[in-house]
C-alpha cells in the first residue's frame, strides 16, 4: 500500500503521550489517513484527539478495553459506522509486566495474558473478517517484542511469553490470509527498546537500558516516532516482519543501530542453533542486572 491518503487507520494503545502508537498516528495522519484512535485510558485519549484536530487532522477516538472482546467489538462497529472501512488495523495495545513463576498469584500474569495477547486476538477477530470481506487492499498488525522472539528476556516471563505468542498468532494469521488471496497482509512490529510509558514513565527507560547493558545485552534507546517511521515503511513494502534492518538504519540513522542490531542476529542464531543441535537454551536467554 504506497498511497496512504483518505485511508483508515485504527490503531490500539494510542492515546499516551509517549506512545509508539500516538507517534505512528501523526505519522499516519501526515499522510492524509483517517484516524480512529483507541485507548483505555479516556482523558490522555481525549488530549490527543483534542490535538489532533486542532492540527487539522480526521480523527475519531473510542475509549477501549482491549481485554474485552466486547469493548473491541464496539471499537470496530465505530470505526466502520464513522467511515465505512478500515483499511489498517493495528492491535498495540501493551503494558508491562514480570510474572512470578514460584508461588500462586496469577494477577499479574492474568493481567498481561488480557492485554498483550488477547488484546491482539480480540483485535483480529473483530477486524478481520470485516476486512477481508471488504476485498481492498489491507493492513493487520500485532505488536510483538524482542523479549519474546530475539532469544528470550527471562526476568519477565509474563512479557516475554504472551510477546512470543503473538508473533505465532501473527504468523498464523498471516498464512491464513495467503490461503484465502486476500489483498490484506499481516505484519508483526518488533519495536527495539523504546522511550515509552511502558516502564511507568519514559524518563525510567534510559535505567532499563543500563540495566540490560549490564547484563550484556546490547541495547540501543529509540524514540516512538523513529518506530513509527519502521511501521509505516513495513506497510509500503507489504513486509512481515515490521522491525529494523541494517540497510534502513544506515539510510535513516547513520548505522545507530547496527551494535544492537548485530546483538540481535546473534542472539536469533543461536537459538536456531540450540533447536537444531536439541542443546540447552543458555546461549540465548537474557536478563538485566
Amino acid at each position: 500500500m504506497q498511497d496512504l491518503n483518505g485511508k483508515v487507520a485504527v490503531i490500539t494503545g494510542s492515546g499516551g503521550q509517549h506512545s509508539i502508537g500516538r507517534a505512528t498516528a501523526r505519522r499516519f495522519a501526515q499522510e492524509g489517513v483517517r484516524l480512529v484512535l483507541a485507548d483505555i485510558n479516556e482523558p490522555a485519549l481525549e488530549a490527543t484527539v483534542a490535538e489532533f484536530t486542532a492540527d487539522g487532522f480526521d480523527v475519531l477516538g473510542v475509549p477501549t478495553d482491549v481485554s474485552d472482546f466486547d469493548s473491541v467489538k464496539h471499537l470496530a462497529d465505530a470505526a466502520w459506522e464513522h467511515y465505512g472501512q478500515v483499511d489498517i488495523a493495528w492491535h498495540n495495545a501493551g503494558i508491562g509486566g514480570g510474572g512470578t513463576l514460584f508461588d500462586d498469584d496469577m494477577s499479574d500474569w492474568n493481567r498481561v495474558i488480557g492485554i498483550n495477547f488477547l488484546g491482539v486476538l480480540h483485535g483480529i477477530k473483530a477486524f478481520a473478517p470485516r476486512m477481508v470481506a471488504q476485498g481492498t487492499p489491507g493492513h493487520i498488525l500485532g505488536t510483538s517484542s524482542g523479549s519474546g522472539v530475539s532469544g528470550t528476556m527471562y526476568h519477565t516471563p509474563s512479557y516475554s511469553t504472551m510477546k512470543a505468542a503473538v508473533l505465532t498468532l501473527m504468523e498464523c494469521l498471516y498464512a491464513q490470509l495467503r490461503d484465502l488471496g486476500s489483498p490484506v497482509k499481516a505484519h508483526v512490529v518488533l519495536p527495539p527498546l523504546t522511550q515509552t510509558g511502558l516502564a511507568g514513565d519514559p524518563a525510567f527507560m534510559p535505567m532499563v537500558q543500563q540495566g540490560l547493558e549490564n547484563g550484556g545485552v546490547v541495547s540501543v534507546l529509540a524514540q516512538p516516532e523513529e518506530v513509527a517511521d519502521t511501521v509505516l515503511e513495513a506497510i509500503r513494502a507489504d513486509r512481515f516482519f515490521a522491525t529494523l534492518d541494517h540497510e534502513a538504519d544506515e539510510r535513516r540513522f547513520a548505522g545507530r543501530f547496527a551494535k544492537d542490531l548485530d546483538w540481535q542476529n546473534d542472539v536469533i542464531q543461536k537459538r536456531a542453533d540450540a533447536l537444531i543441535g536439541r542443546a540447552a537454551p543458555d546461549p540465548y536467554l537474557w536478563g538485566m542486572k
